[in-house]
């Protein structure tokens, strides 16, 4: 947003609010307007347009810098979920999945939902919903507001963060030694890691299990062959083990 863009959203700042004190002074509205063009300046206008024509429609006061910053979030991060809707979201999964579908449930869920779901644990919310841990109701809430709430809020500040003051502060951590978010992001790092393998196993055990089904069906089929053409030469004995076992594969088939 540029200078001009900021003076325009303070024009329309001032006229929604013609009582209020600070805009009566043209010294003040000026510094309104250099601090509208500071704190928006990479910024979309039309995006901060919309959010202060929103907070016009519904306060009685001017805007702060961070009710417009708070208000912009609906439309440039959307992935961000207040608790309520959060918990809402997760619930209804809760009703309509299953206790082994936490990959089904994860698919459907913005990412910081679904970090939060998975660090309480999908099964461990399951039981506490249907009650099968012997839990009091309301207390599969309790546990992932219990962890979405602050990664909700934080996710919140640094969105609202203005991302040149955010560059900023990033490359002074990175200036730093290693410190405890770091070892933080790198203990996540080894459990996304982990999580691929197991998956990768997951698959190549499914894999081995398909193949081994087909070569069991393969070989079935093949003994099957070979005792019916004993059969057509007379060579099969009608009361072994064979015969019988070609015989009630027969008549699976007729009767399919």
């Amino acid at each position: 947003m540029t200078k001009a863009d900021a003076a325009k959203m303070a024009a329309v700042i001032v006229t929604a609010y013609p009582n209020y004190d600070k805009f009566r002074s043209h010294d003040e509205v000026n510094n309104y307007v250099g601090l509208l063009a500071t704190m928006f300046a990479a910024d979309d206008a039309a995006a901060v347009g919309l959010a202060v024509r929103k907070h016009i429609a519904t306060s009685k006061w001017p805007p702060s810098i961070a009710e417009i910053r708070e208000l912009m979030l609906e439309t440039t991060h959307p992935e961000i979920v207040p608790p309520d809707l959060a918990w809402a979201a997760v619930s209804d999964l809760l009703f309509t999945l299953r206790r082994g579908q936490w990959d089904e449930a994860k698919d459907k869920l913005p990412a910081l939902i679904a970090r939060a779901v998975e660090i309480v644990g999908w099964k461990n919310l399951y039981d506490m919903h249907t009650g099968e841990a012997g839990s009091k109701p309301g207390m599969d809430r309790v546990a992932f507001l219990g962890q979405y709430s602050p990664m909700y809020d934080r996710a919140k500040t640094d969105a609202m963060t203005p991302q040149p003051i955010t560059a900023k502060i990033t490359g002074q951590q990175a200036a730093l030694p290693d410190t405890s978010y770091r070892l933080i992001e790198g203990a996540e790092e080894l459990r996304r890691e982990k999580e691929l393998q197991l998956a990768e196993q997951k698959a190549e055990n499914k894999r081995q299990l398909e193949l081994a089904m087909i070569r069991d069906e393969e070989e079935r089929k093949a003994r099957l062959a070979a005792w019916k053409a004993k059969k057509e030469r007379g060579e099969l004995d009608p009361n072994s083990l064979s015969a019988i076992a070609l015989k009630a594969a027969e008549g699976g088939q007729h009767a399919q």
